[in-house]
């Protein structure tokens, strides 16, 4: 099976989805109630679509760079745990920062593997 052009752009399209709820996951990482809760959700949401997308592809699945922006996904997420079933759970901010950027950094190296340069993001700034 070949990875054709629309597929990765779909693949990609959900990355950056992935991206831009992170954001705002980071943005409520401290406070606590049901609105983190629905980020949270919405955040898992994301993630459960993109890995459809990368077992719909065998090629797709075999990328390293694709692996990896997976496993810093998942370390993200479980930042969360505790907050998943109490709104009132603290969830350590300096931690989810740090991971954020690497989440960042291994979409960056993602996105050029699969030949969409143009949709890296800029980790100081997004």
């Amino acid at each position: 099976m070949s990875v054709t052009n629309s597929f990765v752009d779909m693949l990609v399209k959900q990355a950056r989805t992935i991206l831009n709820t992170m954001k705002d996951l980071k943005w409520v990482a401290g406070k606590k109630g049901s609105n983190r809760g629905a980020l949270i959700e919405r955040f898992t949401a994301n993630s459960h679509s993109f890995n459809v997308y990368t077992y719909a592809n065998e090629d797709v699945k075999q990328y390293t760079e694709v692996q990896l922006f997976k496993e810093n996904i998942i370390l993200f997420s479980k930042e969360f745990d505790v907050a998943r079933f109490d709104f009132d759970g603290e969830v350590n901010v300096d931690r989810v920062q740090t991971i954020y950027e690497q989440v960042l950094n291994s979409y960056n190296e993602m996105v050029i593997s699969l030949g969409f340069d143009k949709e890296v993001v800029n980790v100081k700034n997004f």
